[in-house]
């Protein structure tokens, strides 16, 4: 099962440096791509701040959301079910266990948690420190 960040999210339904990696990644995988709620708010949180930004207009904003709405309406984007009381408990013994010695954010350790706790395989970032953190807790990482 793989896993997205919001890194990778931002850059499949955008125009970044990342962008035609992530859809050569797609393109590559006949398979969807699952998400949870944490990182679904994150994703639309992170388009929002975008716009507040000036990166990006507000109507540039909702046509993201839209396909990203589209894609889960067809199966592409998944939304996994999660409990966050079980992703919270994963994210203390990911901390715990990598924090100190790797620097990371509480929300980073939290989408990994998600994908531990959802039983994802693999893990999509651009975020390096996130790639790290992933890798570490034993997932996959791509792209």
């Amino acid at each position: 099962m793989v896993f997205a960040d919001t890194s990778f999210l931002i850059s499949l339904y955008g125009m970044d440096v990342n962008t035609a990696a992530a859809k050569e990644q797609v393109s590559l995988r006949a398979l969807p791509i699952h998400i949870t709620t944490v990182n679904e708010f994150e994703f639309a949180n992170a388009l929002r701040l975008l716009v507040f930004r000036g990166k990006i207009e507000t109507a540039a904003s909702k046509t993201r959301m839209a396909a990203f709405e589209s894609d889960k309406l067809e199966g592409h984007i998944v939304q996994t079910p999660c409990d966050t009381n079980q992703i919270f408990i994963k994210a203390a013994s990911v901390s715990a266990a990598h924090t100190e010695s790797g620097g990371h954010r509480a929300y980073d350790i939290l989408q990994v948690a998600a994908a531990l706790d959802s039983g994802a395989t693999e893990f999509w970032t651009f975020d390096e420190r996130q790639r790290t953190l992933a890798q570490a807790a034993g997932l996959i990482v791509g792209p």
